[in-house]
């Protein structure tokens, strides 16, 4: 029997060591429309500069948090689709630093113990949600001098990863864990090693291909002692491959520990953290899933023999997880006490007795910028402990990154990191014209499109906010003819319309009839609109799309259920978009998450499916053209299928026929698509990376600026007016850039060309002493083409031919700008009450002189406000 036991234990070793193989990967799609996009970002002739508007009032869902412990002002917050930002001034300001890399998703990011100037990043969220916009990564990044440069490592095709743990001593032994692809099986996922910093990959720890590496902690007394979590996440979020596992030769070989720990097929995440001083004292916290409604899916575990028995702490399941425990499951051990461990979810269980009692952090929240966001947000992701004084913690969730120096009682937060993840905006029709968004569990917000200073809030406000300081913003419309009335949308279809002035809201969600015989679904993004013809007129969809013709206060049923296709491989839960054609009343098109896709013709008598020809993928955008009623385009999204190829078609009869219009886009996923208003044959096109706009419908694409960084694209807007263009990032805010220089571009020109000069807008001054405020600075726009790259010479004379004003630029071939802040020059002055260090052109009348290869074109310009 000895004997037995020791072939069995034999074999399950070398299965869970697995050094001897190759952990080289597979090349990820990501990797390669990389290459094209930066290619393509390097030859753009559309050489706009975008704008950043932001806002940071609700800030946005922060993954991982690290503190530099030699010097806590340093902190390094990773937002999981907009990026790595850094501050050195304890938070006053930040600046992003993963910039021009593949991947746009974050899963974790560690500093090495021994050596605070290395980083290892994981790419690749490790938030499991299928709203199309969970960020796939490329693998391991490491940086030598605290993230200034970055070196790739790898492990490519891991897609999402969940932790790294770096070696106490030797930053050079690290270990990952791969959670792998989220909505199909693969291989790649468990637990890699490296020993030399990166250079080769060990694969340690493979359960199967639904199971990947969810945690590892590694022992600070003894590194030799490690633990690891694996998660079966696939096809659902729990399963019998979910347990925890121990390492004695610092990760070489692992072995299962889970006697007296729950072992069944509803394990799901499980999180670690283990003792600073003692290795064989662990906790685990476990999300058990489908408990009764009176048992709480929360449970932690200890272990005092170093994983040989673990016993639950408490009586029974804690209820903080509610139903969504596998979005956190982390928890931490305080560096000074071992018994006082906390553990994240929704919200934040705190114990001082090893588990056995349990209270909640709270306290008072303190904003950077004005917020009417009161409590501290929920939905924890990580937590960061000061080993040399524990009151001093850090803290990321869906609201974004909060600081404590007196153990929770009291926070900051950290709300001036442009990073908001927005899925729907849409612009009033004021003069200048306000911007409202939905953001992830960060409401819905307003606010003026200026330009973004991080050193102001720029008034924006909360359309609404819920009682834990977020609530998913999905979908806003502003009436047309009353900017007063507001309609937006919490998850699943729940829109409400709103009184601004009066501050009140109503539910609007529509709801089948008693009689109806049919089942009601929503995605969790549900489309719903004004009509373009009556702004009493909504339309609201989720399998059913439905009717009002009074602001929502009732609603007729216009349509069977139409996630029933007549392809059985598009069978769908419910809409991913809803429009009606502004050419054409009563056109409508309905497109559902798995690429069926419907047209009435008749506002809904009648439905005709035309979906022979797209892919089976999430239609996310309709675009009905507004030159011709049958002209259509669409946009399908792959990525809640592990898909992240372009999906873009243009059909001339309402959908019977499909002709695809990628070509030489980046082969990245593609989220929203628009028509110009005023040519047709202009295209804009929302993908992973950028915006992309095409002048021959799109039978050719550019990339559209080249300040914009890399960042997913929710949603693009036009305002008429003004003829900007307003970007919608899922991780980066909000962004506007002005089309006209697009629409006045000369076509085959030879000759160099100054677009005509935009108004141009001193500063603001205060009443007393006649101080600029730097608030209202607008800086103006100078466009000009370029037939080949040249010098610029850009000169500016007062109305006696004095020059006040010079500058010399590098032109690029095509459109160019220069946009100038009105300084003339910047003095300094050693008297004690001297303000106007920027001397501002004054008010008159000037002329702009733009030379380029010896030839110089005028304008004449003036500037007359205050």
């Amino acid at each position: 029997m000895k004997i037995f036991r020791f072939i069995i234990l034999s074999i399950a070793l070398l299965f869970f060591s697995l050094s001897s193989l190759s952990a080289q990967q597979s090349q990820n799609p990501l990797m390669a429309s990389f290459k094209d996009y930066q290619n393509m970002k390097a030859n753009t002739e559309f050489g706009l500069e975008w704008i950043q508007i932001g806002p940071t009032i609700n800030s946005a869902r922060a993954d991982a948090i690290q503190v530099d412990p030699t010097n806590p002002g340093t902190m390094y917050v990773a937002f999981g689709s907009g990026n790595l930002w850094k501050t050195i001034n304890n938070g006053l300001t930040w600046k992003p630093i993963f910039e021009n890399q593949a991947a746009l998703g974050i899963g974790d990011v560690a500093l090495a113990p021994s050596n605070p100037n290395i980083l290892y990043l994981g790419t690749g969220e490790s938030l499991k949600k299928p709203r199309n916009f969970t960020m796939p990564g490329t693998g391991v990044y490491r940086s030598d001098d605290a993230g200034e440069s970055w070196k790739h490592l790898g492990l490519t095709d891991s897609w999402h990863i969940g932790e790294i743990a770096i070696h106490p001593t030797n930053p050079d032994i690290a270990l990952v864990a791969v959670l792998g692809k989220f909505w199909s099986d693969n291989a790649e996922r468990g637990i890699y090693r490296t020993e030399d910093g990166g250079k080769t990959w060990q694969h340690v720890l493979f359960v199967n291909d639904q199971t990947g590496g969810n945690d590892i902690v590694i022992s600070p007394s003894n590194p030799n002692i490690m633990y690891a979590s694996m998660w079966q996440h696939s096809p659902e979020v729990n399963g019998l491959g979910s347990g925890v596992y121990k390492s004695e030769d610092a990760g070489k070989t692992w072995k299962k520990v889970t006697n007296g720990m729950i072992q069944d097929a509803n394990v799901g995440r499980i999180g670690l953290a283990v003792s600073y001083t003692n290795p064989n004292k662990v906790y685990a916290l476990m999300d058990h899933r489908n408990r009764d409604q009176n048992e709480g899916a929360a449970k932690f575990f200890q272990s005092i023999d170093g994983g040989k028995n673990w016993q639950m702490t408490h009586e029974k399941g804690l209820p903080f997880f509610s139903t969504i425990g596998w979005y956190f499951a982390d928890m931490y051990v305080n560096p000074q006490n071992d018994d006082e461990i906390y553990g994240l979810g929704p919200r934040m269980a705190h114990s001082v007795n090893g588990g056995k009692t349990f209270d909640y952090v709270g306290g008072d929240v303190y904003h950077l910028f004005p917020s009417a966001a009161d409590p501290l947000h929920l939905d924890h992701c990580e937590l960061w402990i000061n080993p040399a004084n524990p009151n001093h913690m850090a803290l990321v969730n869906d609201g974004g990154l909060y600081t404590t120096m007196d153990k929770g009682k009291n926070w900051l937060h950290h709300n001036n990191i442009p990073t908001g993840e927005f899925y729907d905006i849409s612009l009033d029709e004021q003069e200048p014209y306000m911007i409202y968004g939905g953001v992830q569990d960060d409401a819905s917000v307003y606010g003026p499109s200026s330009e973004y200073d991080p050193r102001y809030h720029k008034d924006w406000k909360y359309i609404w906010v819920d009682a834990w300081s977020g609530g998913d913003g999905c979908v806003t419309c502003v009436d047309p003819t009353d900017p007063n009335t507001v309609y937006f949308s919490m998850q699943n279809g729940a829109a409400r319309r709103k009184d601004m002035t009066a501050g009140t809201s109503v539910s609007i969600r529509p709801r089948l009839p008693k009689e109806h015989a049919g089942n009601l679904e929503f995605n969790f993004v549900a489309p719903y609109f004004i009509s373009p013809h009556d702004n009493k007129a909504l339309y609201h969809a989720g399998n059913f799309v439905f009717k009002s013709v009074d602001r929502g206060d009732s609603w007729e049923v216009i349509s069977q259920d139409l996630a029933v296709s007549s392809d059985p491989q598009k069978k769908s839960v419910a809409a991913g978009a809803l429009v009606e054609s502004k050419f054409q009343e009563g056109l409508l098109y309905m497109g559902t998450d798995k690429g069926a896709f419907w047209v009435s013709k008749d506002d809904g008598k009648n439905w005709e499916e035309h979906s022979t020809g797209l892919p089976n993928n999430y239609i996310r955008s309709i675009m009905p053209s507004q030159f011709k009623a049958s002209r259509v385009y669409v946009a399908l999204t792959g990525l809640n299928y592990d898909d992240l190829n372009t999906y873009l078609y243009v059909s001339e009869d309402y959908g019977a026929n499909w002709k695809p219009i990628m070509n030489n886009l980046p082969n990245e996923i593609a989220n929203v698509i628009l028509e110009d208003p005023i040519n047709e044959n202009i295209l804009y096109a929302g993908l992973y990376r950028g915006v992309y706009i095409s002048t021959n419908r799109g039978n050719s694409w550019s990339i559209l600026g080249k300040n914009l960084p890399a960042v997913a694209v929710g949603d693009l807007e036009i305002n008429r007016k003004s003829m900007d263009l307003v970007v919608a990032t899922h991780g980066r805010g909000l962004y506007k850039v002005n089309l006209k220089p697009v629409h006045k571009m000369p076509e085959n020109s030879q000759a160099p060309f100054l677009f005509n000069l935009p108004e141009f807008k001193r500063p603001a001054y205060g009443d007393t002493h006649r101080n600029p405020d730097y608030e209202t600075l607008t800086r103006t726009a100078i466009s000009y083409y370029l037939p080949t790259a040249a010098k610029v010479s850009l000169m500016i004379k007062d109305g006696k031919e004095n020059i006040i004003w010079t500058k010399e630029l590098a032109g690029e071939k095509g459109i160019n700008q220069y946009r100038w802040d009105l300084i003339l020059q910047s003095v300094e002055s050693d008297q004690p009450y001297f303000v106007n260090f920027d001397e501002f052109i004054p008010r008159g009348k000037y002329n702009l002189l733009f030379t380029v290869n010896g030839k110089t074109m005028e304008q004449r310009f003036e500037v007359n406000n205050q």
